[in-house]
């Protein structure tokens, strides 16, 4: 079946909500940086890269020199957590040299942000479940702590950690009531004036986080935020507040997750956005 660039909305319309962006990507022609309209042959600066998931841009010449092994991958589909194979380990080894600070020693693959999230989670849940237990203390209730603005997905778990512009995503669904603090975003330009009131920011929202953390002892799991928040307006935060946020996970035994699916693999000029921190 070939379907022409001009047909191809109408023929997804006619099976599925088609309300995306106006351009039909064309695979072959797209380069680099570069989106192609198959419609128009107009070429567009993706600054969109595909929800920032396009590390390496379009037809990258060493992708396709390498094309033969990624397909022979990606025909078949094996479970890649019971059954192994010479692709895979390449793989795994080429991400820890390329990838892995030597701080982030072990690696669990999923398909899909939301879910690197939710495991993210429950590594969470279980580590502090076997902290308290550990120490003689209750089951703990596992709150996730996150920030105002913040977009972490829209499965289970991540459901209630999305407090999107667009409340259609989030408004009919049932969510877990877990804490959110205020984000104490960066303003623009930075001065001293605007760096004066974004310490005040950060100071309202770190006293937001010890009252949480005063009000359920042994209890918050962990505190997840991401290093610029993107679908909550471009926030970025300054490395203080990082820091503060740090010492707080460490003195009240909760971990710290930088969600990165969209500010990770050098896309920030540092394999993740926190090592700038």
């Amino acid at each position: 079946m070939k379907i022409e660039f001009g047909e191809a909305r109408k023929t997804i319309g006619q099976h599925m909500l088609a309300d995306g962006m106006n351009p039909v990507i064309d695979l072959e022609k797209s380069h680099g940086s570069w989106l192609v309209d198959g419609s128009t042959g107009k070429e567009y600066l993706d600054l969109f890269s595909m929800y920032a998931s396009m590390s390496v841009g379009y037809n990258h010449p060493y992708v396709l020199e390498n094309k033969e092994r990624l397909t022979k991958a990606s025909i078949n589909k094996p479970a890649n957590s019971d059954i192994y194979s010479p692709e895979m380990a390449a793989f795994v080894e080429t991400v820890s040299r390329v990838s892995q600070p030597g701080y982030l020693p072990y690696a669990f693959y999923i398909e899909g942000g939301a879910l690197a999230v939710e495991n993210a989670l429950k590594a969470a849940f279980d580590w502090k479940a076997r902290k308290n237990l550990s120490k003689g203390k209750k089951i703990p209730k596992n709150l996730v702590v996150h920030l105002k603005d913040c977009f972490h997905g829209r499965t289970g778990y991540t459901m209630s950690l999305t407090d999107s512009p667009d409340p259609r995503k989030v408004q009919y669904f049932p969510k877990f009531d877990w804490p959110r603090i205020s984000n104490p975003a960066m303003i623009f330009p930075v001065n001293e004036e605007n760096t004066n009131a974004v310490i005040e920011l950060e100071k309202r929202s770190i006293e937001e986080l010890k009252s949480v953390l005063h009000d359920n002892p042994d209890d918050v799991a962990c505190l997840i935020l991401k290093p610029i928040q993107g679908e909550g307006g471009d926030n970025h935060f300054r490395s203080e507040y990082f820091k503060a946020l740090k010492t707080l996970s460490l003195e009240n035994d909760f971990l710290l997750i930088y969600d990165e699916v969209q500010t990770g693999v050098g896309i920030t000029g540092e394999m993740w956005a926190h090592q700038h921190f």
